[in-house]
């Protein structure tokens, strides 16, 4: 099943505006556009969210009780954001602040990339600069996305992991599941076909010993990394794990076993330097990290 793209802040920021002036017309007066143009907004938000957010009977426009649920949350957050642009305001036209951001590959390529456009047009005086890190912070990764947080090698890192440090301050991304998936197309059970592990990954280890009894006439090949198991996959019609938040269109060759995911024990995060006052820059990247994994 294909992930549905991020809605476009800007169809958000439709819904916010139209959520709390009640119409369509006053929506339009205050974005300074036609109220057609609020309706198609809407409207696609309505079939990228697939589910119905305003009650339409002829200039009426209520509120569904989904979209009461949703409305203040979208509302608090936007408030925030515009709190961190006018903070950034007030910066030089020409300043531009630097943010060094920690990701792993996969991430970066199939959960972040596609989304970079709609921080870049927020916040257009915030360069983002990117460096690789494991997806998963234990043992060594651990320790050296500690050393290069704490000594401001990278102001941002993100990743898995239960990381106990009086220096480093964490925030809540999403919570994700390991899927099973297979570059055949089977109705099969993935118990079936040989399972390419990752040693280095807690979670592969862990999903592996749960099936150990299932997987003892099969094959367990290790690969450390996610690329090489892609095509590990391809070449020996066998299984590898892949989070379920980077199951994107871009993978949609691949045939998940969801019936077959384990939950991920840490929820995504973002660590960071722990300060008295953090920089305007890492406070709004964070909120817009957030905001798209709501």
């Amino acid at each position: 099943m294909k992930k549905a793209k991020f809605p476009s802040l800007n169809a958000l920021r439709v819904f916010d505006v139209a959520a709390r002036s009640g119409s369509f017309k006053q929506a339009a007066q205050q974005l300074g556009v036609t109220q057609s143009a609020v309706t198609r907004q809407i409207q696609a938000l309505e079939e990228q969210l697939d589910m119905r957010l305003f009650q339409r009977d002829n200039r009426v426009h209520s509120l569904t009780p989904v979209a009461l649920e949703l409305a203040p949350q979208i509302e608090q957050i936007f408030d925030q954001l515009e709190r961190a642009i006018e903070r950034t305001r007030s910066l030089s036209d020409n300043t531009t602040t630097q943010l060094t951001v920690a990701i792993s590959s996969e991430r970066f390529r199939f959960w972040l990339a596609d989304k970079l456009e709609d921080f870049h047009a927020l916040y257009p005086h915030i360069q983002l600069n990117f460096t690789r890190c494991a997806d998963y912070f234990a043992g060594e990764h651990a320790a050296d996305m500690v050393s290069a947080v704490q000594h401001q090698s990278w102001d941002i890192a993100i990743g898995y992991g239960q990381i106990n440090d009086k220096h480093l301050q964490s925030q809540r991304l999403s919570k994700n599941d390991l899927v099973p998936v297979s570059a055949i197309s089977t109705n099969d059970t993935p118990y079936h076909q040989s399972w390419i592990i990752n040693p280095d990954n807690p979670e592969h280890t862990k999903l592996a010993e749960a099936n150990q009894s299932k997987l003892k006439n099969q094959r367990i090949i290790h690969c450390d990394d996610f690329y090489m198991s892609l095509d590990l996959a391809q070449t020996e019609k066998a299984v590898t794990l892949v989070d379920s938040s980077l199951l994107n269109a871009q993978l949609s060759h691949l045939t998940p076993f969801r019936e077959y995911s384990q939950p991920i024990k840490s929820p995504l995060s973002v660590f960071y330097k722990k300060r008295k006052r953090q920089s305007v820059a890492l406070v709004a990247f964070i909120k817009w990290l957030q905001l798209i994994n709501q």
